[in-house]
C-alpha cells in the first residue's frame, strides 16, 4: 500500500521525520536488562499486535526538541518544555484520525513513550535512525534530541528500509558519563544519573556521589552534549517545544506548595511525574544551601 499520502499529511503538520515499521520487530539474541521505569519486558516489546490486535504496520514519527542551552539550567533539556507526552499524542491522534477518515475500515492507536514496545527499535526499523553507544536513537538530521511516537494501524503499509547507520564509536559518552554506566561495554541503568534522579527513596552514598558530579537535579544530558552526532543539530521546528521554557527549578518555588498545588503548578511538566518530594531530595543533595533543614 502506498504510504506517500500518509507521509504528506504528516509533513503538512510540520513533521518531517516519518517512516513505516513492520508489525514485528527483530528480537535481540539476549534480552537486555530493562530499567524498571520502562513499561515493557521481554518478547512483548517486539510484537505490535499485542498492543493493537490485527496491527500490520506502524507510522513512526520523531519529534525534535533541541534548543540552545541557557545559563543556570538545572533541568534536563527534554523536561524544560511542556510535557511532551500530551503534545506528541495530539499530533499522533490527528494522524490516526486522518487515516481513519480516509480508510474507514482501518483501526489505529497512538503510542508515545509509555507503551510496552521497544520504541527506539521501532524507529530504527522505520528508517529514522540508529542506536548509538549511548543507547540513544540518533537521527541524521536532529541527532538524539528527538521524542519517538507512533500510530499503529491495521492498514497493510509497506515498511521502509531499516536504518543501518552506525555510531562513530568515539568513546566520548563513556568518558563523560557521571555514573560510568558504559564501562562494561553495555549500558547499565543502575548508575545512570538520569535514572538516579528519578529513583525514589533514600539513595546510597555512591549514588549521591554520581548525582553531585553535574548540576542537573532531574535527568542528565551529558552523553548527548558530547556526542559528535549532535554537533550541528537544528533547533526544534515543533512550536510547542519553542515556548514555555523553564530551565531551572528551585527549592524556594517548591517547598511552600502542597501536593495539590504542586500538581496544579507543574503537572504539565515532564519533571513532575515522580512528585515534589523527590525533586526536593535532589535539590537538597545538589544545592543544600537552598533548603537549610526544610526537608
Amino acid at each position: 500500500m502506498d504510504t506517500r499520502p500518509i507521509k504528506e499529511f504528516c509533513l503538512s503538520l510540520g513533521l518531517t521525520e516519518v517512516g513505516i515499521a513492520p508489525n514485528h520487530l527483530p528480537e535481540p539474541k539476549e534480552q537486555p536488562d530493562i530499567c524498571p521505569l520502562a513499561a515493557g519486558k521481554g518478547p512483548e516489546r517486539y510484537d505490535l499486535t499485542g498492543v493493537l490486535p490485527g496491527c500490520r504496520a506502524a507510522v513512526v514519527v520523531l519529534f525534535p526538541y533541541y534548543q540552545e542551552p541557557v545559563a543556570g539550567e538545572n533541568l534536563s533539556l527534554y523536561c524544560q518544555f511542556p510535557d511532551y507526552h500530551p503534545v506528541v499524542r495530539r499530533y499522533l491522534e490527528k494522524i490516526g484520525a486522518w487515516m481513519g477518515q480516509n480508510w474507514p475500515e482501518s483501526r489505529q492507536t497512538a503510542i508515545v513513550d509509555t507503551s510496552v514496545l521497544a520504541e527506539r527499535q521501532l524507529a530504527v526499523e522505520a528508517g529514522l535512525g540508529f542506536v548509538g553507544d549511548n543507547e540513544c536513537l540518533i537521527n541524521g538530521t536532529y541527532g538524539s534530541y528527538c521524542f519517538i511516537g507512533a500510530v499503529l494501524t491495521t492498514l497493510p503499509l509497506e515498511p521502509d528500509a531499516p536504518d543501518r547507520g552506525e555510531c562513530h564509536h568515539c568513546g566520548a559518552c563513556a568518558q563523560v558519563c557521571p555514573g560510568e554506566c558504559y564501562r562494561s561495554g553495555l549500558y547499565d541503568y543502575r548508575t545512570c544519573k538520569s535514572y538516579l534522579t528519578q529513583k525514589k527513596g533514600e539513595l546510597l552514598p555512591e549514588e549521591i556521589a554520581i548525582l553531585r558530579k553535574t548540576s542537573l537535579v532531574f535527568g542528565c544530558d551529558e552523553c548527548q552534549r558530547c556526542c559528535p552526532h549532535n554537533a550541528r543539530v537544528p533547533v526544534t521546528p515543533i512550536p510547542e517545544f519553542r515556548h514555555g521554557r523553564q530551565a531551572r527549578l528551585t527549592a524556594e518555588e517548591l517547598e511552600p506548595l502542597t501536593n495539590r498545588q504542586f500538581k496544579e503548578t507543574y503537572g504539565q511538566r515532564a519533571f513532575a511525574w515522580r512528585g515534589k518530594k523527590l525533586l526536593l531530595r535532589n535539590l537538597a543533595l545538589l544545592e543544600p544551601d537552598s533548603l537549610k533543614d526544610k526537608l
